[in-house]
Order: structure tokens, then sequence, then C-alpha cells
């Protein structure tokens, strides 16, 4: 018969198993919603995880933390585009509830380093213990225990954003710690000087060198920022990505009015 304390320490997390059945997981960026909602409706039409976007908004700690603690009732995986490497980032949004952090604008294995060390338990990592988290209902369990069984459902995405980030991408993918190496395709094409061709040859090339030095190392391979009728994420979608960025809340809703606003005026 189980007991309350081993159902506690078994910490689910959607997108990470779903990543692991070789399966594509499907995650919503949450910029303008402040309110648990979004979650819901997130859940309603199928995605596995929600991310807040903290490096391109204004969006405060507790909003974060509402948000994850929505995510994690839902069933849900609450996740945090932090604002950088660094544990002041990094450790007030995995305590608030998040099972994993996406970080911006990884150019180096020590940078890789950085986010893991604040991001993961000892002995991989230095992220500071708290007597009581949100995955155990804040009870009071082993220590030991706990740490691993968080630290076994935490994901750390790494964003490859940059030409340095594509030359040092053996490096950042041999990081023990992270799990995902993820295309930044805006930032990565502005950079290589072809900002939004996501189907040219160079952007192409690129992408995939990001996709096969993380099946090389183990990793799993990630994209964000490609629109989906574009038919590139398609492709890269077939070349190996399988952590997949529907874009941002504000997109979504703003097509839609207007989708709905174009139908009523044309009568279509």
């Amino acid at each position: 018969m189980s007991t309350p304390v081993a159902d506690a320490l078994r910490v689910p997390n959607r997108v990470r198993d779903t990543l692991r059945r070789g399966e594509v997981a499907t995650v919503l960026s949450i910029r303008l919603v402040r309110t648990p909602e979004i979650v819901l409706l997130a859940r309603a039409a199928g995605f596995d995880g929600v991310f807040v976007d903290l490096e391109h908004s204004t969006i405060a700690t507790d909003a974060v933390s509402g948000i994850c603690l929505a995510a994690l009732t839902a069933g849900i995986t609450p996740l945090v585009h932090v604002r950088s490497a660094y544990s002041e980032s990094i450790g007030p949004c995995l305590d608030g509830g998040a099972l994993g952090i996406i970080v911006p604008h990884v150019d180096s294995g020590e940078e890789g380093m950085t986010a893991v060390m604040a991001a993961r338990y000892a002995p991989r990592g230095n992220r500071g213990i708290s007597s009581a988290l949100p995955f155990f209902d804040f009870r009071a369990v082993p220590s030991g225990a706990a740490t691993a069984a968080v630290d076994d459902a935490t994901l750390i995405v790494a964003m490859i954003e940059s030409r340095e980030a594509l030359d040092r991408i053996d490096e950042i993918a041999a990081v023990d710690g992270i799990d995902v190496l993820m295309i930044g395709a805006n930032d990565l094409t502005a950079d290589l000087g072809v900002p939004g061709e996501y189907g040219g040859d160079l952007a192409q090339a690129a992408f995939r060198r990001v996709i096969g030095a993380a099946e090389s190392a183990g990793r799993f391979a990630g994209v964000g920022g490609v629109p989906v009728e574009s038919g590139n994420l398609h492709d890269l979608i077939q070349a190996g990505a399988r952590f997949v960025s529907a874009g941002i809340d504000l997109r979504h809703l703003g097509r839609a009015i207007t989708s709905w606003n174009d139908q009523v005026r044309t009568g279509g």
C-alpha cells in the first residue's frame, strides 16, 4: 500500500516523459496573460506544458508562481524562460513551482554550466534546499529523496541563439545537466545575418547543426520562433526536433481576433 510520502516523492513532468518516449512535446509561451486561466486554455488545446517568458515581459515573480502552481494542478509542465543563467534569476522560479528553465543566449559550455549549477542540487549543482516545495503540497518530506525526485523532474533548456553558440555547440551539448538544446530561431538567424529566413541554406544548416549535436550528446533538440505556416517547423520536427515552442499567447490572441474580424467584415 502506498503512503503519502511515497506518493509525494513522485514528481510528474509531462514534457519530460513525452520527450523520453521520443514524441514531440509542445509548449505555449506566456507573455501577456498573468493569471492561471491561460494554463487551462493551454491544457484544453492539448499542450504538454507552458513557459512564462520573463526575458521579454514584465511579469512579476508572484504571477509566475501562480501560473506554475496552476500548471502543476492541471497536470501540464510549468517552465520559465528566465532572464539569465544566474541563481537570482533561476532559484525563485524553481522554488515557486517551475519544473524547468529555459536559459537564453547560452554561448559556451561555461554559461551552460552556470545554469546547471543554479538549477540542480548537489552534487551536480548548488541549488539551495528549501524545506517546503509545491511539488509535495508543501509537506515536509525526507530531504535526500525530495531533492533527487525534484532534480530528476527538472528540465534545463539551453537556447542556442548566436554564431558563437554554434561554434561551441559540442561543448554546450556536453555539459552534464543540460537536457535540451533549443534553437532560438529569431535571434540565431539575425546573428547569422539572415533574419527571419528560416528556410534558407545558412539557417537550415545551423538548425541541423544544433539537432545533430543534441542527438550526438544524448540530449533532446528543441526549436522556437519558426512559424508553423512556413512549413519549416515540420521539416525540423522530421529532422529530430522534439521540444517545440508554439509561440506566444499574445500572437495567438492577435491572430484569432483578426481572423474573426476579417470573417465578419467579409462575410467569409
